[in-house]
């Protein structure tokens, strides 16, 4: 039976290796020994975080861009298509066979954003929603888990 795969994480500092399950990985010399492996070393990269999802598409486009006159009646993917598209695509002209150029958008691939692409995006999206809409998103601070956050002391019951 083929055994199953594990994932060593490590830092490194001064130039070495400090890895994190130092049983794991002595385990897996162990079972290596006297035989050839490889290895793949790469930077572990952060997912979007919850939070992150949670004030751009709850608080910014939710809350702040469907509750704007400017995009009454859009889908909250519709805005987020459109807004990407605006920051993060260009126009590339192909040359035809008969000789006329012909202009292409090309987007980035939002489906492989990463934590610090995410935060970049947001710190760029922020101004152009001021700018070009009127929009004025509230700091991070004012949404929780795609909810505008309210302190529950304030709530009057109805």
């Amino acid at each position: 039976m083929r055994e199953l795969k594990f994932q060593h994480r490590f830092s490194v500092i001064n130039g070495k290796f400090i890895w994190d399950e130092k049983d794991m990985l002595e385990y897996k010399r162990r079972i290596l020994e006297g035989k050839r492996g490889y290895a793949i070393i790469e930077e572990l990269e952060e997912e979007i975080s919850t939070n992150q999802w949670g004030y751009y598409f709850g608080g910014i486009i939710r809350r702040e861009c469907m509750a704007s006159d400017v995009f009454a009646g859009w889908t909250d993917k519709e805005i987020h298509n459109h807004l990407f598209s605006e920051l993060r695509s260009q126009q590339k002209g192909i040359q035809m066979p008969d000789g006329t150029v012909r202009l292409v958008t090309v987007a980035e691939d939002f489906s492989s954003y990463k934590k610090p692409d995410m935060a970049k995006y947001i710190d760029e999206l922020i101004p152009h929603l001021n700018v070009e809409y009127g929009i004025y998103p509230k700091p991070a601070s004012h949404y929780k888990d795609n909810r505008f956050f309210m302190n529950p002391k304030t709530i009057k019951s109805q």
